[in-house]
């Protein structure tokens, strides 16, 4: 069985006065269809180089949660995560796909820019390209810019990009949720498991 290194996202629990790390746990049952496994990353930066040479994962993947701290964030923390990620994914040529705040978190390491959007927030769309087909969509921010290096596979009518690729690295990016889709998409399924090599 795969190891997949799966980020988090942070949440502020008020009443018990907590900050927590969390992580749907559709995932775990999402990869266990792929003969996979996930193993959250805690969002604390000092320990994950430690943390990755001892998994030494098969794959990552940056999940959903928390827009960046550039765009009105409040969890830097899990920005240093991405960015550590993705850097020890291209480091070991590991297959990295990033969902949602996970492919923003891809575009700007890559030197590209987000902006804000309408219309993408707990609805469905249609999107065209590499990939058509339609998606969900939870997300308030879009990628602007996508990055040196980074290729625009598909866009949503009104031109937002939904999946972005590296041009040499297996770095992948969709805007979509996989894990919120009841029974989970077999189109996603075969997705994911060519894109991180499972």
């Amino acid at each position: 069985m795969k190891i997949i290194a799966i980020s988090q996202r942070v949440d502020e629990i008020k009443d018990y006065g907590e900050i927590r790390d969390a992580l749907d746990e559709n995932w775990q049952k999402l990869f266990l269809q792929l003969d996979a496994a996930v193993l959250p990353i805690p969002n604390e930066s000092r320990i994950l180089q430690a943390a990755l040479e001892r998994i030494r994962p098969d794959a990552i993947v940056l999940s959903g949660g928390n827009h960046p701290q550039v765009y009105g964030g409040t969890a830097p923390e899990r920005d240093r995560i991405d960015e550590g990620l993705i850097q020890y994914a291209i480091k070991n040529g590991i297959p990295l796909l990033g969902v949602c705040r996970g492919m923003q978190s891809i575009a700007m390491y890559f030197g590209g820019s987000l902006k804000k959007t309408t219309g993408h927030v707990a609805v469905w769309h249609e999107i065209e390209g590499g990939i058509t087909r339609e998606v969900n969509s939870y997300h308030s921010y879009a990628v602007d810019d996508p990055g040196d290096g980074i290729t625009v596979v598909s866009r949503t009518k009104d031109g937002v990009a939904e999946a972005i690729c590296h041009e040499e690295y297996p770095v992948y990016g969709i805007m979509w949720h996989p894990e919120r889709v009841k029974g989970f998409d077999e189109a996603d399924l075969l997705f994911i498991k060519e894109k991180l090599r499972l």
